[in-house]
């Protein structure tokens, strides 16, 4: 059982596909299927090369600094040369003042680049993430002329790592490498938008339209989808609710089945995504949580449930707050029947957030206007299920920052949800949902603050199935 994330509607547990994998009429109408060539794990798999994953990440720093240089105001910060690169080296980590969005979102989309440059040549999840780390301290020492961060290190690493698995694994899920032609060309270059550089090889080594089965680890378990649209009411501390709605759009992935019990040790065999857009912003919400291993619980059996460690990612931004972070958590839960065609899950989570960020309510302590450090996050969830579809779902979680740069505070920040879905007709289902978002300060030279955020969602959502 993962954790439920903010924001996230249930897929069911059965769902089969999200996209059809059906065989289709590579880009020549008729192939052969080739032998596994040397240094390939399977048939379908890239060649594994180190050296090649290693010249590849330092090709995409190159990029981004060229890229950089492109943007008024950067040109500066991109002029590196081997003066700057031994300042660099030799005044070490600082913690940098850009803003939420570059920080939090954008620096684990460049450290997902490096990290599915390793896993397009041949690499494991387990040695791509070190290069994943590679790249971002290249970056930080010899990408830029700004010294070193410590929470861009992290946030490139860690995040990268998690998107990078997740943009990856969805990209084998799109492709069908057992189909020829023009089919199999579309969903090539679709893939390629969710992993360019595992798309990019396989273009240049002809592995795009050569024939074979998908390696076995890219082939999920079990596939859930649900996409939501409507309206949303936020409220603040003085009123509650805004006259206004904003409208909304949510999709959510869940790959690979969640089952009650079984063991596994293959990372992210299992994973989900939540995506949310509108709300008063462009992207509000993504949160992905990888399942790094499962133990069931009360033997082979898992009578007494499961145990799941997975990695989380987080990033949300809206009207009520700003919160991001890189986390560690280990969740149980357990599934009950409650009858013939109904069930109730209960789950319970608890880890350490690596690194935080949340906006600061009080008068900064640096320059930006929120603040970093690690922390404990903690959750709790009911879910009740008629006919595999989770009618209601009641779910607590919360998040604790401890700032070790910017004001000094420690952040506590809680959740409360209730989510009530009908299904309507076929895969169509319409949903309420409330949250209340409350949070407490306690700051070290300031007086403490406190503030709460309710809100409410309205929506129609359809199930892929």
């Amino acid at each position: 059982m993962l954790w439920h994330t903010p924001g996230q509607t249930r897929a069911a547990d059965s769902v089969r596909s999200l996209f059809t994998l059906d065989a289709a009429a590579p880009f020549a109408d008729v192939a052969q299927p080739a032998a596994a060539p040397e240094k390939r794990a399977c048939e379908g798999c890239p060649r594994r090369s180190v050296g090649k994953a290693l010249f590849q990440t330092f090709a995409i720093n190159v990029l981004y600094n060229l890229a950089n240089r492109t943007r008024p105001g950067e040109t500066q910060y991109m002029a590196v040369t081997p003066k700057t690169w031994w300042a660099n080296m030799k005044y070490g980590f600082e913690w940098d003042q850009n803003g939420f969005a570059v920080n939090q979102f954008g620096h684990p989309y460049q450290g997902n680049n490096y990290y599915t440059a390793a896993r397009a040549n041949g690499l494991s999840f387990w040695e791509s993430a070190p290069v994943a780390a590679f790249g971002s301290a290249t970056w930080e020492y010899f990408g830029e002329t700004n010294k070193p961060s410590v929470n861009d290190f992290i946030n490139t690493t860690l995040g990268g790592i998690a998107l990078g698995e997740m943009f990856h694994r969805t990209a084998w899920l799109i492709r069908d490498t057992t189909s020829t032609g023009k089919p199999r060309l579309v969903r090539e270059l679709v893939a390629t938008v969710f992993d360019p550089l595992t798309g990019a090889n396989r273009f240049l080594s002809g592995d795009a339209s050569r024939v074979s089965e998908k390696p076995r680890d890219m082939v999920p378990s079990g596939l859930g989808a649900v996409a939501s649209a409507g309206i949303l009411w936020q409220g603040d501390d003085a009123h509650a609710y805004e006259a206004a709605g904003e409208p909304f759009l949510e999709a959510d992935l869940r790959y690979g089945k969640d089952a009650a019990t079984g063991r596994s040790r293959t990372p992210y065999e299992v994973f989900t995504v939540s995506l949310r857009l509108g709300g008063g912003q462009a992207i509000s919400d993504v949160h992905v949580r990888g399942q790094l291993l499962g133990q069931p619980l009360g033997g082979g059996s898992g009578r007494r449930g499961r145990l799941t460690l997975f990695q989380a990612y987080d990033y949300a931004s809206n009207k009520a707050y700003e919160l991001g972070g890189q986390s560690i958590i280990a969740g149980v839960g357990r599934k009950f029947a409650l009858s013939a065609r109904s069930s109730m899950t209960l789950a319970g989570f608890g880890g350490v957030i690596v690194l935080g960020a949340v906006d600061s309510l009080g008068e900064p302590g640096s320059e930006r206007d929120y603040d970093y450090g690690p922390g404990t996050a903690f959750a709790g969830m009911a879910a009740f299920d008629f006919d595999g579809r989770a009618n209601a779902t009641v779910s607590y979680q919360g998040f604790q920052i401890y700032v070790v740069d910017g004001a000094r505070a420690n952040h506590v920040m809680q959740t409360v949800r209730v989510n009530l879905q009908v299904p309507i007709r076929g895969r169509l289902d319409v949903g309420t949902a409330y949250e209340y978002f409350y949070r407490k300060t306690y700051y070290q030279y300031q007086d403490d603050r406190r503030q709460h955020f309710p809100q409410v969602r309205v929506f129609f959502a359809w199930r892929q199935s």
